[in-house]
């Protein structure tokens, strides 16, 4: 598992473009703008050294990318301005940890499903009156605005509910005392526990909710059936695993 400093959860960032080329540069490729995000470790983040975008899901599209036949136009967004990006048509992919739902899947097209997820519960790793997500009732609970969490905990709970742009904010106001819980997707919990919170927090309770994350396309995309073919000869070829395993320290497998 990488270890990756808190910096690059932070700050504002600015259109960045993706390694593998530009259609000045590769006259006849079909160029594409992907939105993601920068505040999704160990999926999305920008690199403060180098100033790129790196991690799970943008390895996955750049490889996508080369197999396909296609350069990419980064474009990084707040993850509420991707869904309604994608609804309108203003992006030619999505790709930042998006849930399929069947909302979202009413204003756009998902690929096939390409990581397992599920949300987690998380509190301070001295609570001990919160111990699942049946006792959030009354409790101020935090998550990220605009996402499953969020209607998770709408729909499933009677929690005062916080919600903030930036997860990371979510998590240090709970290690700040100023809320009592966080919820969110399963990766970001558990990562930010492993290499962030020193201690300070723990998860809690069942994984909930079956999720699964698919990219993002506008309805009737082209590139819809041409992405799903080459997903599923990466996973056949080893080289999905390949690139799980560098972000996650394990293969899918053994999740």
């Amino acid at each position: 598992m990488k270890t990756l400093p808190l910096v690059v959860l932070l700050g504002a960032v600015t259109v960045v473009s993706a390694a593998c080329g530009d259609s000045s540069s590769n006259e006849g490729i079909r160029e594409y703008t992907v939105a993601t995000d920068s505040n999704y470790v160990p999926f999305e983040y920008l690199n403060p050294d180098t100033g790129e975008m790196e991690g799970f899901d943008i390895d996955l599209i750049n490889e996508i990318a080369d197999r396909v036949g296609f350069s990419i136009d980064l474009e990084v967004v707040e993850f509420d301005g991707i869904v309604s990006g994608m609804g309108t048509g203003r992006y030619d992919i999505g790709i930042a940890g998006i849930t399929i739902t069947e909302e979202r899947a009413d204003n756009f097209d998902f690929s096939d499903p390409y990581y397992d997820a599920g949300l987690m519960l998380a509190v301070r790793a001295d609570e001990e009156e919160i111990q699942s997500i049946e006792d959030v009732d009354g409790v101020n609970v935090a998550t990220r605005g605009s996402t499953t969490s969020e209607t998770y905990l709408q729909e499933n709970t009677n929690a005062d509910i916080t919600t903030f742009p930036n997860i990371v904010n979510a998590y240090q106001d709970l290690m700040a005392g100023r809320v009592d819980a966080v919820i969110y997707d399963v990766p970001n919990v558990l990562y930010y526990i492993e290499t962030e919170a020193l201690g300070e927090m723990k998860a809690v309770g069942d994984r909930l909710e079956a999720e699964q994350y698919g990219i993002a396309f506008p309805q009737g995309s082209e590139l819809t059936e041409e992405v799903n073919d080459v997903l599923a000869d990466m996973k056949e070829d080893g080289t999905y695993d390949d690139i799980y395993e560098t972000w996650f320290g394990q293969s899918p497998d053994n999740d």
